[in-house]
C-alpha cells in the first residue's frame, strides 16, 4: 500500500494457497501486500531458491498467473486498480 492508500481485500486464502509468485517469476516487485487476520505459519523462499525448487511447475505457475492478469485487467476496467 502506498502512503495514505486504504487497504482493499480482493483476495481471501486458504491454507495450502500461495502469493507472491509473479514477482518471483518475473523478477519484479510485489503486486500487493498480504495481511494475515489470525496466526498462521508462513514460508518465504528468495528468488534463487524458488526457481531451484519450483523449476518444473515453471509453466504451471505462468498459467496462473494469466487468470491474474485478465482480473487485473477487468478491475482497471471498472476503476478499481
Amino acid at each position: 500500500m502506498n502512503n495514505g492508500e486504504e487497504a482493499k481485500e480482493v483476495m481471501k486464502y486458504k491454507p495450502g494457497d500461495y502469493f507472491g509468485e509473479r514477482a518471483l517469476i518475473q523478477n519484479e516487485p510485489r503486486a500487493a501486500n498480504v495481511i494475515a487476520v489470525s496466526d498462521c505459519k508462513l514460508v518465504s523462499l528468495d528468488r534463487h531458491s524458488f526457481k531451484r525448487l519450483m523449476g518444473p511447475l515453471d509453466t504451471i505457475l505462468r498459467r496462473n498467473m494469466e487468470v491474474y492478469e485478465a482480473y487485473k485487467a477487468t478491475d482497471s476496467k471498472k476503476g478499481k486498480l
